[in-house]
């Protein structure tokens, strides 16, 4: 087999599908356009494929032949915001949508690896799982997509990239151990007496202990935290009262924390929970704090996996990134990763057109789509090699 002949064929169709996505962008649990045509060029590629919870896609590859198994993910939502550049023939269709950071290439990728892949798989052995996940964005979908694949029996391997808008194409971020951060957002209540202003006396009042209760919860890494794993709490708002003569009956506190180790998220939370609580009732009034997951879990790349990764990007003429700390924004993808074996990583597209940016979901952000190409020649060697002949 001749992969980069074969991934400079597909080329063309993995550029023409990345820029109709583009067009046509989706947010998150309505990519009802974006799945249909996902599963139209999937029927094409004679991959069968299953509609999964929410709307996920996944499209399986068996080879006919025992061997390992490997999925293979893409998240395919886009965000809610205007495109800055209306003059790109591929730019948004849909008013206050785009596809601003990258979803759009990792579903083309996913799809040209597909069509490598499937036109390769007499040579190969075992199963292929084409995962095509909705609701990156907000936090869905992964989830549901695990879940099926445990049900199938699991996978021996799942890997997965999401596209660098900051670094050049042919450049790859692939470290073992952390990747990108887990999040968890929070809010605190804190419930007083209201009152008039005039005569706080006679009222009790829940502005003073959230001020108190902001400014320790900002302190827990440096005072409560091991300091060898890094974590971040930021409370970013703080909202009560109504008047300036009114004492308000409550103050709320919201924020969000990050962390890069499997069960801090919960060290965290039940530290915040206990500094709010006895802070308020210092001051007489009471604290109650809620939680939601935003990505519930670090990215934590397997060593093995990700050795493997690192050699075959370079067989295929990747460039190493220089080591460098992991990123404190999230991806639940981190969830594949938790269930099985496997990487992700950080592939290079820095688009250099005048007007554009690499910065992520930014109006102006956009693509390098010569990158493309190297990420499916990655993939489908990966599979190869993981895979056997």
């Amino acid at each position: 087999m001749d992969l980069y002949k074969l991934t400079q064929e597909v080329e063309p169709y993995v550029i023409a599908m990345r820029r109709e996505f583009h067009a046509n962008p989706e947010i998150s649990f309505h990519e009802v356009r974006t799945t249909a045509r996902i599963r139209e060029e999937l029927d094409k590629l004679g991959i069968p494929h299953e509609t999964v919870g929410s709307g996920n896609v996944v499209g399986l590859l068996d080879t006919g032949r025992p061997g390992k198994t490997l999925s293979i993910r893409a998240d395919i939502d886009a965000l809610p915001m205007e495109e800055a550049d209306k003059t790109t023939p591929y730019c948004s269709k849909v008013d206050g949508v785009m596809h601003s950071c990258g979803h759009d290439g990792h579903a083309a990728m996913l799809l040209g690896t597909a069509k490598v892949l499937a036109q390769i798989q007499e040579e190969l052995t075992g199963k292929i799982y084409f995962c095509f996940q909705v609701a990156e964005e907000v936090g869905g979908g992964a989830g549901e997509i695990v879940q099926y694949l445990k049900e199938q029996g699991g996978v021996d391997c799942s890997i997965g990239t999401h596209l660098d808008g900051g670094s050049d194409a042919g450049v790859i971020h692939l470290p073992d151990g952390p990747l990108m951060a887990g999040a968890e957002l929070f809010e605190i209540e804190v419930k007083g007496v209201g009152g008039h202003g005039s005569r706080p006396d006679k009222a009790v009042d829940p502005i003073k202990p959230a001020c108190d209760i902001l400014l320790r919860i900002a302190s827990i890494p440096a005072q409560y935290h091991n300091p060898f794993d890094t974590c971040v709490i930021s409370p970013c708002q703080i909202h009560g009262g109504s008047a300036n003569n009114i004492v308000p009956q409550s103050v709320k506190i919201g924020g969000n924390i990050r962390f890069f180790k499997y069960g801090d998220n919960d060290k965290l939370l039940e530290r915040i929970r206990m500094v709010a609580e006895n802070t308020a009732k210092a001051y007489g009034t009471t604290a109650v704090v809620t939680h939601a997951p935003s990505s519930p879990l670090p990215v934590i790349n397997d060593p093995e996996m990700a050795a493997i990764g690192r050699e075959v990007a370079q067989s295929v003429g990747f460039v190493m990134a220089p080591p460098h700390d992991p990123t404190c924004g999230s991806d639940n993808y981190a969830e594949f990763l938790a269930a099985f074996p496997g990487f992700y990583c950080d592939t290079g597209a820095r688009c250099t057109r005048p007007g554009t940016s690499g910065n992520h979901h930014n109006p102006t952000f956009d693509l390098d789509e010569s990158a493309f190409r190297r990420i499916v020649e990655f993939f489908a060697a990966f599979a190869v090699r993981f895979l056997g002949r």
